[in-house]
């Protein structure tokens, strides 16, 4: 049988790695409210100008 062997700070690199993915997937998904947010401006804006730029 193989055995597994891991370094000090692998784990936590992996924690780290997995909170910076999640992260990102969630600034994906909510990015019209953050950008509002930044930007102060309204929500329908920002998601009017996102179609726009998917239509090119």
């Amino acid at each position: 049988m193989m055995e597994v062997r891991f370094e000090k700070g692998t784990t936590m690199g992996w924690f780290i790695f997995l909170v910076l993915v999640v992260g990102a997937v969630a600034a994906f998904k909510y990015r019209v409210p953050l950008l509002a947010k930044l930007t102060g401006q309204p929500q329908q804006r920002i998601q009017r100008a996102i179609d726009r730029r998917k239509g090119k």
